[in-house]
């Protein structure tokens, strides 16, 4: 996870892939194409808990109760709220912030199930989260040569 303080508040219309795309971010990195869309929270967070709950193509899932805890540990890691933020307020506050849902055609990206690419602008306008993950790691040696 990747979080950046703007010098100015971000119009939310701007709050895109051409946004996106101005950002360090390695899975942006390359020649490829990439396109964001709008998305609401049930959206992200249900993301969240299937990675966590299946584990990804090559992963090890983490069932109900601790899938659930890590969905929501990024979520609030994501809006950037402290763990003693109450339950309720943190569903309350999420109304207040911009989500948005982005992958691209870069060799980072594999474009299988487990790709994931979520951004969020918070109420101020000031500061964005990206979260990107994907089981694929194109650096790590060959699997079948490790003990």
């Amino acid at each position: 996870m990747r979080f950046f303080a703007l010098p100015e508040p971000l119009d939310p219309g701007d709050f895109g892939m051409s946004f996106l795309e101005r950002l360090p971010l390695d899975c942006l990195r390359g020649d490829g194409s990439g396109v964001a869309c709008a998305t609401t929270v049930d959206d992200v967070l249900d993301e969240l808990f299937r990675a966590a709950y299946h584990g990804g193509i090559n992963g090890r899932g983490q069932g109900g109760a601790y899938a659930r805890l890590f969905a929501w540990d990024a979520l609030y890691a994501l809006m950037g709220l402290p763990v003693h933020v109450p339950f309720l307020e943190a569903v309350r506050r999420t109304a207040d912030h911009r989500w948005v849902r982005f992958v691209a055609s870069t060799p980072w990206f594999h474009h299988d199930t487990a790709d994931l690419g979520l951004a969020v602008l918070d109420p101020s306008r000031t500061r964005v989260a990206v979260l990107a993950a994907t089981d694929t790691d194109v650096t790590a040696p060959d699997a079948s040569a490790r003990p």
